[in-house]
């Protein structure tokens, strides 16, 4: 399964990518306040290095649309059951989509928010959770997706003050929604992590026996 473990390696960097743009696109820009400035501001035209952080956002949904495409064949390959496995891929894909129509079209452009398709990310943990419920020896793994689940709809809810709550805040309401992409993005890596693992450990049981078979064949 090298060529899955190559897509998930994909999916690793998906973090790596979307806040390193993030990060270097604000640092960039004086002024910059990650507390009160939305995240889509800062590959607007007033941003001084809005191409770099839309072409990062472009990189890191392309990275997640391949990286799905090895979560879909390593759930698989760990006994999932292909329709969540397929569901689970469809999710990220979409997300990955969304990111990179967001990249093209940057705020305040009106297809920025990709027709909200980008709330498929809500579903992923859910999906993988169901796909690989039968693996007692990924327990660490199915406890982190279900948690970022509830994490995403949780923050979901505050940020479109669902509940009257009115948590949100202009001072802070960029926190809100930075911790908001740290759910929905980090998780995606940390899975990636864990399936490849098991599928690395997977395979070396398989060349440990037979190994052992012919060495007692011999």
């Amino acid at each position: 399964m090298r060529f899955a473990s190559i897509l998930l390696k994909a999916a690793v960097l998906v973090p790596v990518v979307y806040y390193g743009v993030l990060i270097f696109a604000a640092w960039m820009w004086p002024g910059y306040d990650h507390a009160t400035q939305t995240i889509a501001t800062l590959g607007s035209p007033t941003s001084p290095k809005a191409q770099i952080f839309n072409y990062g956002v472009i990189a890191a949904g392309g990275l997640i649309i391949l990286g799905s495409l090895g979560v879909l064949l390593g759930m698989l390959r760990l006994g999932a059951n292909i329709v969540w496995a397929f569901l689970t891929m469809v999710s990220l894909v979409v997300f990955g989509a969304s990111l990179v129509q967001g990249g093209l079209h940057p705020a305040p452009d009106a297809m920025h928010d990709a027709y909200r398709l980008g709330l498929a990310i809500h579903a992923a943990p859910l999906l993988m959770f169901l796909g690989l419920a039968g693996r007692s020896d990924m327990g660490g793994l199915k406890a982190l997706l279900f948690i970022d689940f509830l994490a995403l709809a949780a923050l979901w809810a505050v940020i479109n003050n669902i509940g009257g709550l009115d948590l949100v805040q202009p001072a802070t309401s960029g926190w809100w929604e930075r911790g908001y992409s740290v759910a929905a993005i980090l998780w995606i890596a940390l899975a990636a992590i864990g399936i490849d693992g098991r599928l690395s450990a997977k395979t070396n049981r398989s060349r440990d026996e037979m190994r052992r078979v012919m060495f007692a064949e011999g």
